[in-house]
């Protein structure tokens, strides 16, 4: 456990904690620029007050934060969904695209094997045809893989994005549990009552 001497509001404290000391300094100067950002608006408030105030506003951070996150979570949940559409649809095509070109396989053994020309024309006809059919399912498979493509990268970030999300809220409640500490520890100094209760 790691312990850091830190100043807020220009008063003393020591942080004891399982996190970095870097953080627990981090932790420390976020409330410590609350603080003294309430009490520059109003230089009446307590310094309690302005605690209190600054636990307010922390806990208003996490709560935005982690609605942004649900709204991300979501979003990723949709693109899943998406993608799985479009999977699904190129799964089909490549099978569609797979049975063509047996067919067409099959229309040259057939060719192979024709005596008339009235049949050989008519089969080059079909072949055409048949090839003409293959390049558009090519085109609109090879489509629908960039996108699905672009919906996989934008998944990704999502997904980034919402792992970002869930390490800010993480650092904003840990702000908000030391911020009520140091409340606690402000109120303990300035009550000479509860010092002695405690005793």
């Amino acid at each position: 456990m790691n312990v850091v001497t830190v100043f807020i509001n220009g008063i003393e404290y020591n942080l004891k904690g399982d996190e970095q000391e870097e953080y627990l300094h981090k932790v420390a100067s976020y409330v410590d620029k609350k603080v003294k950002n309430i009490l520059e608006n109003n230089s009446k408030l307590s310094t309690s007050s302005a605690a209190i105030l600054s636990a307010l506003n922390v806990a208003d951070d996490m709560l935005k934060v982690q609605n942004n996150n649900d709204e991300l979570s979501k979003q990723v949940r949709e693109l899943k969904k998406v993608e799985k559409v479009y999977e699904d649809q190129i799964n089909s095509l490549k099978k569609q695209l797979k049975y063509t070109e047996e067919l067409n396989g099959e229309f040259k053994e057939k060719l192979k094997k024709a005596e008339s020309d009235d049949q050989l024309k008519e089969k080059d006809k079909q072949i055409e045809k048949l090839k003409e059919e293959i390049e558009i399912i090519k085109e609109t498979t090879q489509k629908y893989i960039k996108e699905n493509t672009k919906i996989i990268e934008e998944n990704k970030e999502l997904k980034f994005q919402v792992q970002s999300g869930k390490y800010k809220i993480i650092d904003l409640q840990h702000k908000l549990i030391e911020n009520q500490i140091n409340l606690a520890k402000e109120k303990k100094q300035k009550n000479p009552l509860l010092n002695r209760g405690s005793r």
